[in-house]
């Protein structure tokens, strides 16, 4: 729980180099599909409300012939201290041999999204992803 913390410590002060925003509204819940048809890693995700009352993210990655489930995970929304409205947006989902961290912020019709994937059981090397994702009306 601890490491999950101190990631989206991290990845929100991350996100705060992105510059200016606009704050997150209602729109944002639906799903987003990434515009690279090329995309190695993220290929969509969704974002619904919580039974809790909050949100959730349902991520999908690119796989073949199908998209790879990885399930949901809670979305935390981040806010500046100059607006104190939700502009941000941070997601992670923690396997046996590694973490996803997804963070985005909106941007008119699209979420402009970075993901960094990091292997826990030292297999790999951790690298950052950009997305593009338009919503699918």
């Amino acid at each position: 729980m601890r490491r999950a913390t101190w990631l989206v410590a991290t990845v929100v002060c991350l996100v705060a180099a992105y510059g200016s925003a606009s704050p997150l509204t209602e729109g944002i819940l639906g799903t987003w599909i990434n515009i690279d048809p090329e995309a190695q890693g993220l290929a969509q995700i969704v974002i619904l409300p919580s039974e809790t009352g909050g949100l959730n993210v349902f991520g999908y990655g690119v796989c073949d012939p199908d998209y790879c489930d990885w399930g949901p995970t809670p979305l935390y929304l981040a806010a500046t201290p100059i607006s104190f409205e939700p502009e941000f947006g941070v997601a992670i989902w923690e396997e046996a041999s590694s973490v996803v961290v997804l963070t985005f912020l909106q941007e008119g019709e699209f979420l402009v999204a970075q993901l960094y994937y990091f292997w826990t059981d030292g297999t790999g090397e951790p690298y950052r992803e950009l997305a593009l994702l338009r919503k699918v009306y």
